[in-house]
């Protein structure tokens, strides 16, 4: 079939890709040889090679943190070809051709306020250049810190997180505004101002991550990744990441652990120990880092398992899980500049009880690959970095009705699997106040998956039925990005532009599909733009607009008949969808004192959603389970317009307490009828109160309140949820100079209480309707070893 989004010819998609998968393979050889020639010809010209030349060296740090900056342009005003680049270490060297008189040195990097350094001999330079981050960042982005792998420090620090939950999504939900779905006690589905499934963009290290192979989203993408290995996750809001790939509602991006290159050999790690009382959650991680100049790997390991666990109203939820995972990633430096890196993973989880869907989880297991190349030249006007990447995954996923009541009736066994493969090219450079980066970059997902089921009793006792749910679907998408900084004194100006050629096909057609094209394709424009102003050294606006597009992802192009919301509706696949599109405006404004005790920051957003994508009931379609009560379709129902905001303010004294209070709201209609769209999280507010005494010990209160959600969209299966209050405390110590104890109880008041967003419990374990509770009163304590 054909829509409007200017189709191409299959011959100009393979020649696109050969160029591509070409130009990646090619690219690094000819960059690390290139490299050589580089330096020849500047010997052959006399490039800085005059007698009065003299070696300058320093490295270049953040002022605050003392972390080392790579990727700091370092350049010498009005002298055409003096410049270059810090490398990882923070470390460079510029020949400077000393002239008699008075010149200026400029460095500057992405984040920091750039420094001009005069100088007449370089005995005046120093040897170590600090830089002083902008008091504000003023791009729509969070970034939730978990922690970093480094030597044993002798100091607290009293922002670090508590507790670590065994799932990234469980995680997220300590963001502002971020909330999650709850099916069991595996796999959170992290949404992001209202925005779920392929409405995010998830990535590690702004790579794509895993897909899920369960059409019940059992094994969400973030349930693919470990952790116990992220430095940090970058929340991108809105259609403004577009580096990363296409983007609609948001990027989560997760940054895993980087090593901090060492002249000299060293080892250092750490091991954690975790147990919780209730839901039995018990954690097990170690990571060790080896390394120097040359080289460095990384390998990490761990085992979590859970219980059931009881609500605070006594209900016993079956939400049990038994995971292990172990990869290890190698950097090898070949040549200065020059960086290779390969990494691999594998994670089993086995035995997870899902009280909210028709079946449990037998077995996910995922395995991943990935290889990269970097350069970061130093003697390349305006060039910064250049690099390479691939990446592969595989999920291998099992589910069955083994421990369930409709196991006397039928025999129920549903396998599933999901590959996903692309590379990357990326440029990033800057020329005095202009910084750029462009990327190409090419996505392929294959997703199958077949039901088998065996009747033994009932009319049908004695026969099987085959069921295709996946139709062997395959998904790809080829991608160009191109995008801007340009500083201005006070003002930043932020420009984006890509450009998606999206295909897709199901390859194996289920009987109601049979005889129709499933094929589809389409070309998406995204954009974005800002403009920023620093009203002072602490305060500063900004304004962003964007337009994202999306392409319908695989459960709402090939889903065959199959329940998947929070009902017992069926749900069909449409391949003739169009993308959907979003226009969205977001308010940054940030300020502090220049003490740095106080922030204030405010985030708002507005959105206009078009061809909105949702279930719409389909009179037409026959259910292929009798007891279902009807068939949703999916189709472009109509606009939606989103609005909201993320409000934060924190108070500091300095190594004695903290307090930080934040609020946050969405709020999404139909545009044609006002009605309320589905999966939207009601207001919450949230107080953190932390402190610091004797230098020792740090306690904290976490005190939560959630409003009453009473718009729902009653047709997805919602219904009003009530609001609660919610208190945590925990108190963190460091026994020892490299050992740590946490320990702290949550839900202190064992408050019977369910999210929004949780899935219904299933009627054949709890009688009813009811919202899957969330775990009651729990003790927990944790022990970290750092070496």
């Amino acid at each position: 079939m054909e829509d409007y989004y200017t189709p191409f010819d299959q011959s100009h998609t393979d020649k696109f890709l050969s160029v591509l998968l070409v130009t990646f393979f090619v690219t690094p050889i000819l960059l690390f040889c290139q490299t050589s020639t580089i330096h020849a010809s500047a010997a052959a010209h006399g490039i800085h090679s005059q007698e009065s030349d003299q070696p300058y060296q320093a490295v270049v740090r953040c002022a605050e943190t003392g972390h080392v900056l790579g990727s700091a342009h370092i350049l010498v005003q009005d002298v055409p070809g003096m410049h270059t680049v810090s490398r990882a270490d923070g470390s460079f060297e510029l020949r400077l051709s000393l002239q008699g008189s008075e010149q200026v040195l400029q460095i500057s990097h992405l984040g920091f306020h750039p420094l001009s350094l005069r100088f007449t001999h370089i005995s005046e330079l120093p040897a170590e250049i600090l830089l002083t981050p902008k008091r504000v960042n003023m791009s729509p982005v969070s970034v939730v810190a978990h922690h970093t792998v480094g030597r044993p420090k002798n100091g607290l620090d009293i922002t670090q997180a508590s507790f670590t939950p065994i799932d990234s999504g469980a995680f997220l939900r300590e963001a502002d505004n971020v909330s999650g779905v709850r099916r069991g006690g595996f796999g959170i589905d992290p949404v992001v101002r209202g925005n779920s499934g392929s409405r995010l963009n998830i990535r590690v290290d702004g790579l794509a991550s895993s897909a899920a192979a369960c059409p019940n989203r059992m094994d969400p993408p973030t349930s693919h990744i470990r952790l116990s290995d992220i430095e940090r996750i970058e929340i991108h809001h809105g259609p403004h990441a577009l580096r990363f790939g296409p983007s609609f509602g948001g990027t989560v991006d997760f940054i895993r652990h980087k090593p901090e290159v060492s002249p000299q050999f060293q080892v250092q790690g750490d091991v954690r120990l975790a147990l919780e009382s209730n839901t039995g959650n018990r954690v097990t991680d170690a990571r060790l880092h080896l390394g120097n100049a040359r080289y460095d790997l990384m390998l990490s390991g761990g085992f979590s398992a859970t219980d059931d666990y009881t609500g605070g109203d006594g209900l016993k939820v079956p939400a049990s899980f038994e995971s292990s995972d172990f990869g290890a990633e190698l950097f090898f430096r070949p040549a200065t500049g020059h960086q290779l890196q390969a990494g691999f993973s594998q994670s089993y989880v086995r035995n997870a009880d899902f009280p909210a869907l028709p079946m449990d989880m037998a077995m996910d297991d995922t395995f991943k690959l990935k290889g990269g190349y970097a350069w970061n030249p130093q003697d390349v006007p305006g060039l910064r970095s250049l690099r390479a990447d691939a990446y592969y995954s595989y999920v291998d996923h099992e589910m069955n009705n083994h421990n369930r009541e409709s196991f006397n009736m039928r025999d129920a066994v549903a396998l599933a699997e999901t590959k996903t493969w692309g590379v990357q090219g990326e440029a990033i450079g800057m020329y005095r106040s202009l910084r750029w980066n462009a990327n190409a970059s090419y996505t392929n997902q294959q997703i199958d998956g077949t039901r088998f089921v065996d009747f033994k009793a009932g009319p049908n006792a004695g026969n099987s039925m085959t069921y295709n749910l996946w139709q062997d679907a395959i998904i790809q998408n080829s991608g160009l990005y191109a995008g801007a900084d340009y500083f201005l004194d006070a003002w930043t100006i932020s420009t984006a532009i890509r450009l998606d050629y999206n295909t897709a096909e199901a390859r194996n057609l289920a009987p109601r599909f049979a005889g129709t094209d499933t094929s589809s394709e389409h070309f998406n424009l995204s954009l974005s733009a800002g403009i920023s102003r620093e009203l002072s050294t602490n305060t500063g606006i900004s304004l962003y607009a964007g337009r994202g597009v999306r392409s319908p992802d695989v459960t709402e192009r090939f889903i065959n008949f199959l329940a998947v919301g929070r009902n017992a509706f069926e749900f069909a696949g449409n391949p003739n969808l169009k993308p959907e599109s979003t226009h969205q405006l977001d308010l940054v404004f940030r300020t502090r004192t220049n003490d740095d005790a106080l922030n204030l920051q405010l985030n708002g957003f507005t959105a206009l959603m078009q061809n909105y994508i949702a279930g719409v009931r389909n009179e037409e379609l026959q259910p292929m389970v009798a007891s279902a009560p009807g068939v949703l379709e999916f189709q472009n129902r109509d606009d939606v317009f989103t609005a909201g905001f993320e409000a934060t303010a924190e108070y500091r004294l300095p190594s004695v307490a903290s307090a930080r209070l934040s609020a946050s709201y969405t709020y999404a209609e139909f545009t044609d009828d006002g009605s309320a769209v589905a999966e939207i999280p009601p207001f919450e507010s949230r107080l953190v109160l932390t402190g610091l005494f004797s230098g020792r010990f740090i306690p904290e209160a976490n005190i939560r309140r959630v409003l009453t959600q009473n718009r729902f969209d009653a047709g997805f299966g919602e219904e009003k949820t009530d609001g609660f209050w919610l208190a945590d405390i925990s108190v963190r110590t460091r026994v020892l100079q490299n050992l740590s104890l946490n320990a702290g109880v949550r839900n202190l008041f064992d408050e019977a209480y369910s999210e929004h967003l949780n899935r219904n419990i299933r009627p054949d374990i709890n009688e009813g309707t009811m919202k899957l509770p969330e775990p009651g009163r729990r003790v927990f304590v944790e022990v970290s070893w750092r070496f």
